[in-house]
Order: C-alpha cells, then structure tokens, then sequence
C-alpha cells in the first residue's frame, strides 16, 4: 500500500496548530448541518433521517477532535468544525468521501472496506498528511474508522476520525474513551430498538425498496396468522386486498419519490384467507422502509355494524313506507265490512227485526280480526329484535303472511302459490322470514312496474351430495322456497353482486342496496343458503334453502276460547284511558262474573287502589296520559301491596316494553289488539296461578 508521508514526520508548525483551533472553534457547524439541503443528496430530507444516525452526527458534533459522519452507500459525509476546518468549508457538507479524499483514496479505501464490513481500525503506524484548505501541506495525522450500525443491526456508515501524530498518548486515549462511548451509545439505541420491535402492541414491518418483507415483528405475526419463514422476501402486494392495490401502489410511490408520510389505511391477508384492516404509517431509512400498522379491524367493524344497522332500518322504514299504501286501501276494506255490518245491524235493531243479526256480526267480527292480524304482523316486521327461531310448518306461515305481501305487492300484482302439499318443518325467525319476504316482494313489484304475477313456491329438498360444492350446504333434507317475478330480469354482472351488501342497480334514492344483502343473511343465519338466477328480460327467481327441523311444532291457536269457569265475583281493577275500549272490556269483564272497578288515568287507578283494595287483579295500560306510566302505577301499587298481580295491556311493538318490571313474578303482558275472550282467559289464568 502506497502512503502519503512517513511514520515519525514531526509535528506541525506552532502557528499552524493555533490556525487548526481557530478553525475548529469557529462557527457553530451543527447549525449549518440542520439548515442544509439534505434532500439533494442520497440521505433524503434531514426529518426522515433514522434515528440511530441522528444519534451518531448529535454525539460527533460535540467531539472535541475532527471527525465526520460517512453514511450510506453513496459514502455521505456529515462533519464536525473541526473536520471543516481540515478539509475546508466549501463542499465538505454531503460530499462523497471518496471524492473528498481523492488524494488519498488509494490508500484510504481499504480501511473504508474494512469499517463498511464491520471491522474498527485506528491507523497509528502509517499516518497521512492532511493539508489545510488555503494551504500545500498539513500536519500528520492518524485516521480512525469506527462502524455504525443502523435500527436493523447492519453496518450503514462509520465514523472517521483525524487525530494529529503529534497529539500526546492522553489525546489519543482520549479519542478512543469518545469512540467506544460512541459504539455504546449506538449499541443501545439498537437495543431499545429492538425491544420495541419485540414488545409493541403495533404490527410492524420493514420492506426492501423492491417492497419485498425485509422483517416482521411477533405482533405482525400474531395479527395475521403467518410465521416468519412463510413471509420472508414476500412481495408486501401479494397479502394486500386487491380493492386496495392502487391506494397502496400511490402511497409507496408518494413515500419514496416526496417522503409523503401521510397515514393510510388499508388491508393485509390473514393466513387463513379473511382480512385485517391496519392504519399504516411509514418511513424511509437508509436501505429499508420502516412501516408501522394499528390492527382498527374491531373499530372498522363496529362503525360498520353502526352503519349497517341504521341502513337496515332506513330499508325497513322505506318497506313500511312502501306498504303504508297497500295498508290503507286494505284497512279501508276492513273498516268498511266493519262500519257496514254494524249499520245494517243497528237498522235491524232500530225496526225490531232479528233476522241475518248473526250475520252481521260475523261479518264484522271477521274484518276486525283481519285487521288485528295485519296489524299485529306490520308492527312485528317494524320491531327490531334478535332472531328467535322456532319450529313451523312453512306452508301455514307463508299463507298466513299473504295478506302481508298482497299488501306490499300493489292492487295490480298477484301471487301465483306453488307449495308442496306437505312440506317438512323448518326452524325460523317467522318476523325475519316475513321480512325477506317483503323485501321480495318489493323487488318483485318495480321489476314488474307494479304489474304481473309472483310465483312462490316450496318443495321439499333430499340432497344427496353437498350443495352447491364442498364448500355450501352438506348432504340432508332441506325445504326450498322460491320466488320468482316477470320483470325486466338482471344481466349476469349484477346477478354475480346483487348479495353484496349496498350493492344496488337502483336509480339514486331508492333504496341503500341492503334488501337482498338481508335476505341473504337471514338465510345462512338459519343454517341455509340462497341464490338467484336471473336474465335480462326474463324475470328473476331468488331461491332459499333451509334444513329440515325433526322437532314438534307448538302452534299457540289464533282464537282462544274462555274455559268453562267463569269469574265468581273476583275483583279487577281496570285503568285504561281509550274510553271505548274501556267500556267494552269493562262490560265483558261484568258479563265474565267479575267485580271491576274502572279508571281512566294513573292518579285516578291509585285513588280507587287505595280506597277500594284489595284487588285481585289489576289491569293496566302501560301508556297512560299525565307523568306516570302503567308500569310507574304499578311499581307504586306494589309498594302498597307487594304480591298484588298486574296484567299489563299495550298496543306498542318497542323493545322498551319487555323491562325487568313485567318479568317479576305475578306479572303479564297482553298486546293489542286482542280478542276480549283472549282478555278473560288471561285473567282467569292470573288470578288461579
């Protein structure tokens, strides 16, 4: 190796020494080093600097000798005042090393090599004259080559040092005690960073410039499922989800071309096949990417249960919305076979005559029966409850929802019923099964334009081998129902995305894309499945498939009688503030053979308790005029008398209604409307229990 100078060459001259200091001492370069444009070189933007190289060039700013920080491969320099005073001011900031010791690279290079591969030297025995920037010659001077390491463990640069041959042996002890504090310092920052990488309730990540998995942390593992073997050298793209590919491809691009940090969030592929969403954060260090995800998969979801729920209930109000038509010219109907009956039967009893009396009043009975029974199913379908299944004979059920879906078909639509003559018990949600029906229908009637015929039909289903693949329904019985319109049909595209939740190919306004999203959902939740076949021009056909259920059938009859037993003078406390409906509960109350007292109101019902106990039986209203409430009436009755039975009645369908208070002991709830036989049969029930 060919070296400049000699070993045992004095020292410099005194006056050239005291220029050196005055040199080193001058300026404040730390600050020159924050105000340069590091963005014109190969390090990037001083704020996207790694951390363990702002450790280095924080710790070589304050040493006391001439040293400069060399990072990355393009053999960046980043000097103290001291090093600016050897070399000169004019391009030793961010210059390459090896084109500010063009000179002496000959001899330099190896020690270079030899740091870069990770090897410390000082080289004493062979020192290099270094000359002044306005001056030939230099003083002799020892150079040190310390490695650094950067946040993964590996060498990214090194520090070199100048130290004067003529520096006592303390100096240079010295210098070694400040190069060994150095490496520790560093040392420790990789440590701390190591810990956090293990620790860390974050996902993180490095990846190459080719955006291949340099490293992941436990938590990444953990979060997704892989091990680190499986991942390793992965293209990043590959465990992305493909909606996301082109949001992530102009975040790379962004972070690696402008240091555009800004935060994304975006989804990786679980090993088993589903996704988690993560809120990345990324930077740029010296060979790798660090990037940095918040697993928000339980927050995304919530917000989209929050979302979804209130879509749902803007589809069920638009149904109701939709029926609220259908409803009134049936109610009309109703009313009028009511009002009519009761005309004709008051005429009969106005003039005497008796004969067709019975008719009349079977006329009437039987529409306010129909109206109860429509009325109870619309308020059903409005509520919004957990599924409770249960078995039924699906033929029975979908001829009782008929008056249901005539209604939200329109008076120009009509219901073609196919059912098998006896179809196998099913087990469901008989509000969430009318609910998808509905939903059917409604689509059914605009594919129609409001005119034309619905095909529904069940049949009983033996699968022999799994349905529609190994992946769908197992070999067994199932009951199938399909409904099937003439409309305008749908091509295969929307056909392949009509269960997509907010899919819709619906002008804007009319409808949030969640209908068949729902039917679908109700179908596997009841242990199915559910497709469509559809073609434009063609009409469509959605079918449902639902297993067979061994279980017995309980049905509660619609009309039950009163028992043989009648009241023998029991006393009931009556509250309720519709009048009509007082008086004519009261009068059968009467006829039934029990004592009532009535109240219109929640101080009135406490008066007559107070004065007129005990009763055997109160029965209440839950929604009564004033401040207090059945319940609230209730709860001061009990206070007075805490076994007293209460029996409430309401025409509400909330949730709110089925509070702690009606479960107590004692206690029942009866739903308008009902039929008053229903009313004394319940009372009796009350009083005998």
């Amino acid at each position: 190796m060919t070296l400049v100078g000699k070993k045992g060459t004095r020292a410099p001259t005194a006056s050239v020494a005291r220029e050196l200091s005055k040199r080193a001492l001058s300026g404040d370069l730390k600050e020159q080093v924050m105000r340069f444009d590091w963005s014109q070189t190969a390090l990037g933007a001083l704020p996207h600097w790694p951390a363990c190289l702002r450790i280095a060039v924080d710790t070589m700013c304050h040493s006391p000798f001439p040293c400069a920080v060399v990072w990355g491969n393009q053999l960046t320099v980043i000097p103290n005042d001291a090093y600016v005073a050897l070399k000169g001011a004019a391009g030793t900031l961010g210059a390459r090393f090896d084109t500010l010791w063009h000179d002496q690279w000959e001899s330099l290079g190896p020690y270079v090599f030899d740091a870069l591969a990770g090897r410390s030297s000082f080289i004493e025995e062979a020192p290099v004259r270094v000359g002044y920037c306005d001056h030939a010659e230099g003083p002799w001077c020892a150079l040190g080559y310390t490695p650094l390491n950067d946040e993964l463990g590996e060498v990214a640069g090194f520090v070199h040092t100048v130290i004067e041959t003529s520096a006592n042996k303390g100096g240079r002890e010295h210098w070694r005690s400040l190069a060994k504090s150095l490496e520790r310092q560093i040392a420790s920052h990789v440590s701390e960073l190591e810990r956090l990488w293990q620790l860390s309730s974050d996902a993180m990540m490095t990846v190459t410039p080719d955006l291949k998995l340099h490293n992941v942390n436990p938590t990444w593992l953990s979060l997704l499922g892989w091990e680190l073997e499986q991942v390793q050298h992965l293209p990043i793209l590959s465990l992305v989800h493909p909606a996301d590919l082109a949001q992530v491809q102009l975040a790379i691009e962004s972070l690696l071309h402008r240091n555009d940090t800004h935060p994304i969030e975006t989804r990786l592929r679980h090993r088993e096949g589903h996704y988690h969403w993560f809120s990345w954060s990324a930077r740029v260090g010296a060979r790798l990417v660090t990037i940095v995800g918040r697993d928000i998969t339980g927050a995304r979801e919530d917000a989209m249960r929050q979302s979804r729920m209130l879509m749902r209930n803007t589809e069920r109000m638009e149904a109701v919305g939709q029926l609220a038509g259908g409803m009134g010219n049936e109610m009309n109907n109703l009313l009028a076979g009511i009002g009519g009956g009761l005309e004709l039967l008051q005429l009969r009893l106005q003039e005497g005559r008796l004969e067709r009396v019975e008719e009349y009043v079977k006329l009437s009975r039987d529409s306010v029966l129909r109206a109860m029974e429509l009325t109870q199913r619309l308020l059903a379908f409005s509520r919004d409850r957990p599924s409770a299944p249960r078995p039924l004979h699906l033929n029975r059920q979908l001829r009782l929802s008929e008056p249901l879906l005539l209604s939200a078909l329109g008076p120009e639509m009509h219901i073609d019923w196919q059912l098998d003559v006896a179809s196998w018990v099913v087990s469901l949600d008989v509000a969430a099964l009318e609910n998808a029906l509905l939903c059917l229908c409604a689509n059914a009637r605009e594919a129609c334009l409001g005119k034309g015929t619905v095909t529904v039909r069940s049949v009983n289903e033996r699968l022999s081998v799994p349905f529609p693949d190994e992946t769908g329904l197992p070999a067994g019985d199932y009951v199938a129902v399909h409904v099937a319109d003439e409309g305008h049909g749908m091509p295969a595209s929307d056909v392949a995305r009509a269960f997509e939740p907010f899919f819709t190919s619906k002008p804007p306004g009319r409808g949030a894309g969640l209908g068949l999203s729902m039917v679908y959902g109700f179908v596997r939740q009841s242990g199915g499945y559910a497709w469509i076949e559809s073609a434009v021009g063609e009409g469509t056909k959605v079918s449902m498939l639902f297993p067979r259920c061994f279980e017995a059938v309980h049905e509660a009859p619609v009309g039950r009688k009163s028992p043989g037993r009648v009241g023998s003078g029991e006393r009931v406390l009556l509250v309720d503030d519709e009048l009509n409906l007082r008086t004519v509960m009261r009068e059968y109350l009467l006829e039934s053979g029990f004592d009532v007292t009535d109240a219109a109101d929640a101080n009135s019902a406490l008066q007559r308790f107070r004065q007129d106990e005990p009763f055997d039986l109160v029965v209440t209203d839950i929604g009564l005029p004033g401040s207090f409430s059945g319940r609230q009436v209730a709860r001061a009755m009990r206070m007075l008398k805490p076994e007293q039975k209460i029996l409430f009645i309401t025409g509400y369908a909330l949730q709110e209604i089925e509070s702690d208070s009606i479960q107590q002991p004692g206690t029942a709830l009866l739903r308008k409307p009902f039929q008053l036989a229903q009313l004394v049969e319940q009372v009796l029930e009350m009083i005998d229990n």
